[in-house]
């Protein structure tokens, strides 16, 4: 269809922190509701993060940074203009 948005690109983003990583355990947990490491924490963040970048289509992921640290990273369709 002339001038049909195509969402077949992909864009992708990420933060990195230098910290000590993730532990299996945590990762197993991380994305549950109420699991948190912080002494104040609700355990929701990472939930909604979660929830917001799959209902536009998109991943939500942790993993252990192989230079120490745990890394997050997203993608998310990215709308490109169809052809006219």
């Amino acid at each position: 269809m002339p001038g049909a948005p195509c969402f077949a690109v992909r864009e992708a983003g990420g933060v990195r922190d230098s910290g000590l990583g993730l532990t299996a355990e945590q990762m197993r947990q991380l994305f549950e509701p109420f699991y948190t490491t912080k002494a104040a924490g609700m355990g929701m963040g990472l939930v909604i993060c979660r929830s917001i970048v799959e209902a536009h289509g998109g991943r939500l992921w942790a993993e252990n940074s192989p230079d120490g640290g745990a890394a997050f990273h997203f993608t998310l369709p990215a709308f490109t203009e169809g052809p006219s």
